[in-house]
Order: C-alpha cells, then sequence, then structure tokens
C-alpha cells in the first residue's frame, strides 16, 4: 500500500493572529476558541496513483471553503448553546493544546461521511486554524480525537 509522505498539514489563520492581538488590547470581544468543524475542503485531492494531497492551507481559509460539514465539537458556555463538551482547550508552560472530539451521536446511522479537514473557530464562529488530514470517513459510533499544540513562544 502507497503511503503520503504528506499526511496532514495544520495552520494557524491570519485571522487568528489579528483577533488575538485585538484582544490583548481590549479591542473588540474577548478572544477565545470554542469549536472545532470536522467537514471537508478542496485542498485534499486524490492523485493517479491513489494517494491524497495535501495543498498549503491559505492564510485567508474562510468557513466558506469548506465543501462540507459533517459535525461540530464545542465547549462548555459555547455562545450558541449547543454545548456537547466534545472541545477542550488547556494552557501549560507556552503550549496551547486544543483537543477535538467528534461527537457521532448527532450523525445518521449507515451513513458514512468523508473527513479530510478540521476548522477551529472563535467566539465569533470564525475560523483561526486549518487542519488538513488524508481522507477519513466519520459514522455513527466511530471515534475521532485531534490533539493539536499552538506553541505560543514563537512567532
Amino acid at each position: 500500500m502507497n503511503v503520503s509522505d504528506q499526511l496532514s498539514k495544520v495552520k494557524l489563520l491570519d485571522y487568528y493572529y489579528q483577533r488575538r492581538a485585538e484582544s490583548s488590547i481590549g479591542i473588540g470581544d474577548r478572544f477565545e476558541l470554542t469549536s472545532a468543524i470536522f467537514g471537508t475542503s478542496s485542498l485534499v485531492t486524490s492523485n493517479p496513483s491513489g494517494i491524497y494531497d495535501i495543498a498549503d492551507i491559505p492564510a485567508d481559509f474562510d468557513l466558506s471553503d469548506l465543501t462540507s460539514q459533517v459535525a461540530t465539537s464545542t465547549k462548555e458556555g459555547d455562545p450558541g448553546g449547543n454545548s456537547n463538551k466534545k472541545f477542550l482547550t488547556s494552557y501549560d508552560s507556552g503550549i496551547i493544546t486544543l483537543r477535538a472530539e467528534l461527537d457521532s451521536s448527532k450523525l445518521e446511522a449507515n451513513v458514512s461521511y468523508p473527513f479530510n479537514t478540521l476548522v477551529v473557530c472563535d467566539n465569533l464562529g470564525k475560523a483561526c486554524l486549518v487542519l488538513c488530514c488524508q481522507q477519513d470517513s466519520l459514522y455513527l459510533g466511530k471515534s475521532y480525537v485531534t490533539v493539536t499544540e499552538i506553541n505560543t513562544m514563537v512567532s
């Protein structure tokens, strides 16, 4: 079996840096990462050998760039009121850790949903971080967890 040498790519978007900076000086609402959307994007494509290629993630990626949205994991206290407590954040020694767990309970039974892109959003519902991975399938009863670290000590 052939396997791509590029299994995943992740990028903090320009919007993340802008909102973090503005929030730190009191401009706008408090900035907080509050949800993760499991979906697909055209950044992940199958090549002729059957391996998936992952394009560079644009710094201005927007939720409208998702070709599908399969499921959303949220924190407790999410302003949407749909908290499933499947998106957890923590901070230690300069590292923000984001843990997004698929809430498959809302998926339709006996249906397989393609997945290749995870988008982390802020409390305003805007994309802050994008993770693209090799194509996978999500379905009712499947467990899927992503853990992403943001090193706040590098610029």
